[in-house]
């Protein structure tokens, strides 16, 4: 894994595409920091001459989210404060990570009277994409925002699992950080979907992008997950009133999840310029729906007891 330390440093909100010409949103938090999102880079765009033209050498606010280790360490010498708030788990495609007994009956089972099928991107599959997150197993709650991206887009890929009426049971959004190495940005699961749906779904991925001559998937990142850190610290902070939230956001299951099929588990930071405070903290909390959806599940467990 030391060639994708060195090699891969787009954060998780940056995709590659084929256009000519990079693009970029900028979300604004506070009135002051510019949160740089949605970043479509040309496939041979270089990174650094990328950051260097947008977010510069100045002391402009910039918030830049999803960095791992390697991209952390340049920002910081661009003024940037670091916070690590979770891994990511990557699977390396030459490598086993399927090969546990447990996961080879789950894949089994999962397979069963499912088909396997990439969709191309067209204005049907999108809408359609839109429709079955709302039927997907927490499709009825808030929804995260500007955290991945929820939208079938044409740099993206989407495969399904559906059975022979064409109901889908399981779906997965990829997008691409080099031409050899995928993200998934949406992992679904229909709500009565039959045990180990999603495994073999994942399976059946890795099999073809193995064949594309694909050689690392970031199966995304779990937050909350960083344990060895002082609570006196933003990073500490961040992490234990994360793990608090868990009625609402089960970052356990997720990382257990993908934990199953053996990654390389890498921390991710969010890097700010300069220092965030509470205020900007709580503006982030409310942009994402995060706070929106722990006030929704605590409205729900009050009226349940």
């Amino acid at each position: 894994m030391k060639a994708f330390n060195k090699k891969y440093q787009l954060p998780s909100s940056f995709y590659r595409y084929d256009n000519l010409e990079p693009e970029y949103k900028l979300l604004k938090v506070r009135r002051r920091f510019n949160w740089l999102k949605d970043v479509h880079l040309p496939f041979d765009e270089n990174l650094m001459n990328f950051l260097a033209e947008t977010v510069g050498f100045n002391n402009t606010p910039f918030i830049i989210d999803g960095c791992n280790e390697a991209l952390t360490y340049y920002l910081n010498d661009l003024g940037f404060e670091s916070i690590r708030i979770g891994k990511e788990a990557i699977l390396d495609l030459n490598e086993n990570h399927l090969g546990k007994k447990s996961l080879i009956e789950l894949i089994r089972r999962g397979g069963r009277n499912n088909y396997f099928s990439e969709l191309i991107y067209s204005e049907e599959n999108k809408e359609r994409l839109t429709r079955y997150i709302e039927e997907s197993s927490h499709g009825k709650e808030p929804q995260l925002k500007y955290l991945f991206n929820n939208t079938f887009l044409p740099c993206n890929r989407l495969f399904i699992s559906k059975d022979e009426c064409d109901v889908w049971y399981g779906a997965i959004l990829l997008s691409h950080k080099e031409k050899d190495f995928v993200q998934t940005e949406l992992m679904l699961r229909k709500e009565n979907a039959s045990v180990g749906v999603m495994e073999a779904l994942i399976s059946q991925i890795f099999d073809q992008l193995k064949m594309e001559g694909v050689q690392f998937w970031s199966l995304g990142a779990v937050p909350f997950t960083i344990y060895n850190n002082s609570v006196f610290t933003k990073e500490g902070i961040v992490n234990v009133i994360g793990r608090r939230l868990r009625f609402a956001y089960n970052f356990k299951g997720l990382y257990f999840f993908k934990d199953k099929f053996n990654p390389y588990w890498i921390d991710y930071y969010f890097n700010i310029r300069p220092k965030l405070n509470l205020l900007g903290l709580t503006d982030i909390l409310i942009k994402t729906n995060l706070l929106k959806l722990v006030l929704n599940k605590s409205i729900g467990l009050i009226l349940k007891n």
